[in-house]
């Protein structure tokens, strides 16, 4: 694929890695679902190669995904290490984003996050009862009370480098100004919301007719910034 890619003359700014399919929790809304087997993971010998590769593009970029990342967090820091290792001599300076459903953020995992990441997503669907209907962990309980306090830690300890909190919409919240402005309250300030696309026979799933109502509340959720701006 490097190859056909050099060759065509495209240089990609950013690559995205799955470094494991595994995930701890059972979000109803997600591709990746806890019981995945973990030895579809990236091996370090795997993320070295790929480090080479890259170098040799344009791409600076490289957000480090899954799955779950963090159920993979040695390799995590080894390909930041190995990548780190050969800037030099590709004159690089790479950036990584990661992304994490915030279960298994510890004191020294966000240390390392906040020393090494240009940017980190964190999943996070808004208020705790919107957050728990879909976002729940393997034994089916919610996962607001646990990831919040993680997020706000992160994010406190954070300075001036970039995170954003990232949540969605479904039928369950077409309101979901309500869910930005939560959030806000909460601490943060860079924030995304996103519809969740998927088969409309689920039963949270956006249809055509939900359109309207979601064009009317990015109004809202406009006007609402707008006022905000101008307090």
């Amino acid at each position: 694929m490097i190859k056909l890619l050099r060759k065509l003359g495209y240089f990609p700014r950013l690559c995205v890695w799955e470094l494991t399919l595994a995930c701890n929790m059972n979000c109803r809304h997600c591709g990746s679902r806890a019981g995945r087997p973990r030895d579809d993971e990236l091996t370090p010998e795997e993320a070295q190669k790929l480090c080479h590769e890259l170098a040799a593009l344009k791409c600076r970029w490289l957000t480090l995904g899954g799955g779950e990342p963090l159920m993979n967090f040695e390799v995590v820091k080894k390909v930041v290490d190995y990548a780190r290792s050969i800037e030099k001599q590709h004159n690089k300076n790479f950036r990584f984003t990661i992304t994490t459903n915030g279960l298994l953020l510890t004191d020294d995992k966000i240390e390392y996050i906040n020393r090494e990441m240009s940017n980190v997503v964190l999943s996070l669907d808004g208020r705790k009862e919107i957050n728990d209907l879909l976002r729940v962990r393997t034994d089916g309980r919610g996962s607001y009370d646990r990831i919040v306090p993680n997020y706000q830690k992160l994010v406190s300890t954070r300075g001036d480098k970039d995170y954003y909190v990232r949540g969605t919409f479904t039928t369950h919240n077409l309101d979901f100004s309500k869910d930005v402005l939560h959030m806000a309250e909460l601490g943060f300030d860079q924030l995304s919301i996103e519809p969740v696309v998927s088969d409309e026979k689920l039963d949270y799933s956006l249809k055509e007719k939900d359109l309207p109502s979601v064009f009317e509340e990015y109004d809202r959720l406009a006007n609402l910034l707008i006022q905000r701006r101008k307090e």
